[in-house]
C-alpha cells in the first residue's frame, strides 16, 4: 500500500535527500515508487524531491523516477551527505591520521569529511594549519593551540569549501610537513580522481607543497568513478583506509608501491 504524506515527517527533507543523491550515486537511478514504498513515505513527496535535485543539475526526471545526471561520474554531495556517510570507518581513519601530526607541524588539510573528521581530533597538538574548508576552519579557529591559515577564495553552495585561481596559487608557495588529501573515488589503474575540475588542480598544489602526502579515503572510494585526475598513487607517501577495502585493491596499493595503513 502507498502512504499518505502523514507519514512524511518521520523522514526530514535532508534525511530524504541524502537517501536520493547516495541511490543516485550507487546505481545511477531512482524508481521513485520502488524507493517509495522501501521508505515507508509517498511517492509524491520522493518526486517532489527529485524535481528540486533535477533543478539542482543533479539527476534528469524520467517517467517514473529520475538518472543521474552525469552516468558515470560521481556526484558531488553536499557536506551534510558526505559527514553522515561512513562514519565509523572515517572515524577509524582520522584516529590513524592524528597520531602522525607531531608537535610544531605544518600541516594542509583538504576539503571534506574525513580531514573535517581528522580536525576534530587535532584540539592538543600546537601546530600550523591550511585549509579551504569553512567548516574545519570553523572548528579550529577558536583553538589557541593552532595556527590557522585560510586559503581564501569563493565559497562553494553546500560543500563549504574555497576554490578559485587564488586558492590553488596561494598553495603553491606554500611548503609544509603534511598533506592529507581527500579524493571521490580511486580507478583501478591507480588513478586517484574527484567530481570537479578546480578542486583536482587545488589537490595537486596540495601535493606539491608537501613533504609527505596522505590519502584519507574510505574503502567505498575504491568502488567510485571521478571525473578529474588528481594524481596517482605512485605520487602519495600514505593512504589510510578501513578494513572494508577489496583484497584486489589492497594489492593494487602493493603494485603502485604506496604504503598503506588499513584500519
Amino acid at each position: 500500500m502507498i502512504p499518505n504524506d502523514n507519514a512524511d515527517h518521520h523522514i526530514l527533507a535532508e534525511e530524504r535527500r541524502a537517501i536520493l543523491l547516495r541511490e543516485l550515486n550507487d546505481t545511477g537511478y531512482i524508481q521513485a515508487a520502488e524507493l517509495a514504498e522501501k521508505l515507508n513515505i509517498s511517492a509524491i513527496t520522493i518526486r517532489r524531491d527529485l524535481t528540486q535535485l533535477e533543478e539542482e543539475g543533479l539527476c534528469v526526471r524520467k517517467r517514473g523516477g529520475a538518472v543521474r545526471s552525469a552516468q558515470s561520474v560521481t556526484l558531488e554531495l553536499p557536506h551534510q551527505v558526505k559527514q553522515h556517510s561512513c562514519m565509523a570507518e572515517k572515524k577509524r581513519i582520522a584516529e590513524a591520521a592524528a597520531r602522525m601530526v607531531s608537535h610544531g607541524s605544518t600541516i594542509i588539510l583538504d576539503s571534506g569529511s574525513t580531514t573535517y573528521a581528522l580536525a576534530l581530533l587535532l584540539s592538543q597538538k600546537r601546530i600550523t594549519v591550511v585549509t579551504n574548508d569553512l567548516q574545519i576552519a570553523v572548528k579550529l579557529a577558536a583553538n589557541p593551540n593552532i595556527h590557522l591559515i585560510c586559503t581564501g577564495g569563493i565559497a562553494r553552495a553546500n560543500v563549504f569549501s574555497l576554490h578559485g585561481s587564488q586558492v590553488e596559487s596561494f598553495i603553491r608557495s606554500l611548503r609544509v610537513d603534511l598533506t592529507f588529501l581527500g579524493a571521490d573515488a580511486i580507478h583501478a589503474d591507480g588513478t586517484v580522481s574527484n567530481v570537479s575540475i578546480e578542486e583536482a588542480m587545488i589537490k595537486q598544489a596540495m601535493i606539491g607543497a608537501a613533504e609527505r602526502t596522505v590519502l584519507l579515503a574510505d574503502s567505498s572510494k575504491f568502488e567510485k568513478a571521478g571525473f578529474a585526475r588528481v594524481c596517482s598513487l605512485r605520487q602519495l607517501d600514505t593512504i589510510i583506509t578501513d578494513s572494508g577495502i577489496p583484497k584486489d585493491k589492497q594489492e593494487l596499493l602493493v603494485a603502485m608501491g604506496v604504503k598503506a595503513i588499513i584500519v
